[in-house]
């Protein structure tokens, strides 16, 4: 194995690395009611604070693929190795009593610096593989996406096995092995140049124009016959991005219906602990003079396990629907024809299940594993299906910024069904209830969310086959 082979791999291992600890706003669920009962948070305090985590996650996409394609994926990890520290390291300070200022609105914002460096790490993760591997890309990108998604689960074993119910010392694990692991890795995440006679070939796959022509003026000098397929080749290939993405027909209705199904996905990922604290005091080993603000310590330890458990589901069948829809949707188009947007529909019907089970089907704890299990399938299916439509529709020359301006909107969809899910909880507990009944009213409302998603996502399917015909 020679110095460059080597390199590579070295590099590939640390954005796995890098990525396995990129996705702990989907651990928030675990520690939230906690966080509520220790600094006397409302719902929607907490459901502030959740989202604030997505928003940094989301928003900030844009921006840190920007930053690492031009100055580097090593200098942005190992600047964010600091900010993810950072802003758990503060969290876990105000969790304790440490800072006199408990306020929810900067435990917002350091969940937000969190979110932020969790997005740099990943992105960079992302962007540096696009430079180094060429072939094979579906697994190359699948392998981190994944990981990205598994860490959650990771972390929550974690906190079962050692930390049980304290709370404080786990926020500080995050913010000590998260930090470590995003420094160390971003001293082996280097670019390795191509070898010299594949630079023009490399390039070329890249979609760089500029670079093309280089290689067409070259191999014109010995071959004028090669020189135009490969400029009309050039001129054919699709690129739509800046604001012509936003004028963009298919772009706003897959921006759209994101929002809807990655909305819902995101208000069950952040506020499950609070429907498992709910079921539990409902269920008929507990009377229902037992009240979730008078729990005992044996109760509370066992919900904490309960949440945990459903945060390793969400993450664990997230990784699989990551890993899985890009292989069958490969696979369905190679033998079958079919469109990757029947992937993009088929997420949206696992969510759509998902909310009418926790309707009509789910009135215990026993009975809810299985909506946990669909909405991490469904949102991994999700945010597997969608870069590869957004690279095929839009072209490669911006996909960074293409999708990651399509990836910033569930944050807006997730601040919107978090805050209608704590506005419901705040008014159903001033009447003390228990069950269903304190969350079921919003679950109508995403289900119909999810359902017009589909719809709209249908018509465009059919739109784009007569266009296609």
């Amino acid at each position: 194995m020679n110095l460059r082979s080597i390199k590579l791999t070295s590099s590939f291992l640390a954005a796995l690395f890098i990525s396995s600890v990129c996705g702990t706003q989907y651990l928030f669920s675990a520690y939230s009611t906690s966080l509520a009962e220790r600094l006397d948070f409302s719902s929607v305090e907490v459901n502030t604070i959740g989202s604030a985590a997505n928003y940094g996650v989301y928003l900030c996409k844009p921006l840190f693929g920007y930053i690492a394609d031009n100055y580097g994926g090593r200098r942005t990890t190992f600047i964010a190795s600091f900010g993810i520290f950072l802003g758990y390291f503060c969290l876990a300070m105000t969790y304790n009593g440490n800072f006199s200022d408990s306020s929810f609105l900067l435990c917002a914002l350091y969940v937000f610096i969190a979110g932020m460096a969790s997005s740099a790490g990943l992105v960079s993760s992302l962007v540096t593989i696009a430079k180094n591997i060429k072939s094979f890309r579906g697994i190359a990108f699948g392998a981190p996406i994944a990981l990205f998604g598994l860490s959650a689960a990771i972390y929550s074993e974690i906190n079962t096995l050692w930390f049980k119910k304290d709370t404080y010392h786990f926020l500080l694990f995050i913010a000590i092995s998260s930090g470590v692991c995003m420094f160390i890795g971003s001293w082996f995440l280097v670019v390795v140049p191509p070898p010299n006679n594949q630079d023009e070939i490399v390039v070329e796959e890249e979609g760089c124009s500029s670079h093309v022509t280089s290689k067409v003026n070259t191999v014109g000098k010995s071959d004028k016959s090669e020189n135009t397929p490969l400029l009309n080749k050039v001129k054919e290939e699709v690129d739509i991005g800046g604001w012509d993405l936003f004028y963009n027909h298919d772009a706003k209705v897959l921006a759209m219906s994101m929002f809807f199904i990655a909305g819902t996905g995101l208000m069950y990922i952040n506020n499950v602990g609070s429907i498992i604290k709910s079921l539990y005091f409902a269920s008929s080993t507990h009377p229902h003079t037992t009240l979730p603000n008078s729990e005992d310590n044996s109760s509370s330890s066992h919900i904490q396990e309960l949440q945990n458990m459903h945060v390793f589901f969400l993450s664990v069948f997230s990784c699989i629907g990551r890993l899985s829809v890009g292989v069958i949707s490969d696979l369905a188009g190679l033998l079958f024809n079919l469109p990757r947007l029947w992937f993009f529909i088929i997420s949206g019907f696992w969510l759509f299940l998902a909310q009418l089970l926790i309707l009509f089907y789910v009135n215990d704890l026993d009975k809810l594993l299985i909506v946990t299990i669909l909405v991490g399938f469904g949102f991994g299916n999700l945010y597997a299906i969608g870069p590869t439509i957004v690279s095929e529709w839009f072209g490669t020359k911006r996909f960074g910024l293409n999708w990651g301006m399509i990836a910033c909107i569930p944050a807006f969809g997730g601040q919107l069904f978090n805050l209608l899910f704590g506005f419901n909880n705040d008014q159903h507990q001033h009447h003390h209830c228990l069950g269903q009944n304190c969350y079921d009213s919003v679950f109508y409302i995403s289900a119909f969310a999810c359902l017009f998603s589909i719809c709209i996502s249908l018509r465009l399917l059919y739109t784009k086959k007569i266009e296609n015909n």
